[in-house]
């Protein structure tokens, strides 16, 4: 599916009386826009304005330049789950087979301009899932104001095709009703146990701790790498949970395996870290693909939230509701296109690149 057939496939619930601009055509242009490095309704409006010419071209309807008013009134409209259902379309068909590690993490996506103060609780917070083998984002879920985390993860992941893949989640998602959708979606879990889960941490910390290595209990695998002037240590021991004792922990669907990662880095300035996580999978009792997988997740944080908020300023958004969150389906779109494309640059320079030449643009939205 390409970018002009996914504007296509935006459905538009607006009243046909006075409507002077087509979903496709407003869809286009805002993620045009953004990924040229325009985030407001207002530069969006601006961008459209000085390049007029170029829009005409590949939009020949188009009457006019829509004002930032009717962009914001169009997303604010535009219902969320038309909107996600056709982003996740069009994945869908960008990426034919998802596979290997799915991180789903949750992040504040904006302020809130009414509030007295902007706290997490004031802030719209989504959930999305990211396939770290393929690099691109399978789509996301907006978090009750009046909730949290657990009640959108179960809906991501029954949205989501994740037959074969290895969900993790950090520890808000380690939850009975997390993994039992997990397994009923054909993936495996990896599920990290912090203070939310005192007693199942103990139980994982008790059952992997060194002496149960020493005795060969446990199976162990370590990594070791240096770059960047820094020194890494990774360690991963686990045990098969079937064998050991399954009668301390009851209700986990397809629990196979407890285990322990152990990070150590030397940083080139002398200074040391140490972390320590336990994790519930259902993964078989293999130490180097626990820890590989444990690493994979970090991928969305590095690769999707920090790119989000760094280069989309997502967090200092000033979108509400409705415009917040398909907005930010916008700017995943337009992430994704940009890290498709083959320049050498970084992601900011490409997003400069774009807004001055036009053939850049096009190369990168993959028109012809």
């Amino acid at each position: 599916m390409s970018i002009m057939d996914f504007c296509e496939s935006v459905p538009d619930c607006r009243n046909e009386k006075n409507r002077l601009y087509t979903a496709s055509e407003l869809v286009f242009i805002t993620l045009v826009s953004v990924m040229c490095g325009y985030d407001t309704w207002d530069d969006v409006e601006l961008f459209c304005r000085s390049q007029f010419d170029y829009f005409k071209k590949r939009l020949p309807n188009l009457r006019g330049t829509p004002s930032h008013d009717t962009l914001n009134r169009f997303f604010s409209v535009l219902d969320t789950a038309w909107f996600e259902s056709a982003f996740r379309s069009w994945v869908a068909d960008l990426c034919e087979q998802i596979s290997g590690v799915v991180a789903i993490d949750g992040k504040a996506v904006c302020r809130n301009p009414e509030a007295e103060t902007n706290s997490l609780k004031n802030r719209l917070y989504m959930v999305s899932a990211w396939s770290a083998e393929n690099g691109i984002c399978l789509g996301q879920e907006k978090v009750n104001s009046k909730s949290n985390e657990i009640t959108a993860l179960p809906k991501l992941i029954e949205a989501l095709d994740l037959e074969g893949c290895i969900v993790t989640i950090d520890a808000i998602g380690c939850q009975k009703s997390i993994a039992r959708a997990i397994r009923k979606a054909g993936a495996d879990y990896l599920l990290c146990a912090k203070d939310n889960q005192k007693h199942l941490r103990r139980v994982v910390a008790a059952l992997v701790r060194e002496e149960n290595k020493k005795e060969g209990i446990c199976k162990c695998h370590e990594e070791q790498n240096e770059g960047h002037g820094r020194k890494e240590w990774r360690e991963c021991v686990c045990t098969d949970f079937e064998r050991l004792a399954p009668y301390f922990l009851e209700g986990w669907t397809g629990l196979r395996t407890l285990a322990r990662v152990t990070e150590k880095r030397l940083q080139a300035d002398g200074e040391f870290t140490e972390d320590t996580r336990y994790y519930v999978t259902s993964l078989p009792a293999d130490p180097k693909m626990i820890l590989q997988a444990s690493r994979r997740h970090w991928s969305v944080e590095n690769e999707l939230h920090w790119r989000m908020d760094v280069a989309f300023r997502e967090d200092y958004s000033r979108k509400t509701d409705n415009a917040a969150i398909n907005f930010s389906a916008i700017c995943k779109i337009a992430l994704m296109k940009l890290k498709e494309c083959k320049l050498k640059v970084g992601l900011a320079s490409k997003r400069k690149m774009c807004g001055w030449d036009e053939k850049t643009r096009d190369m990168v939205l993959g028109i012809c």
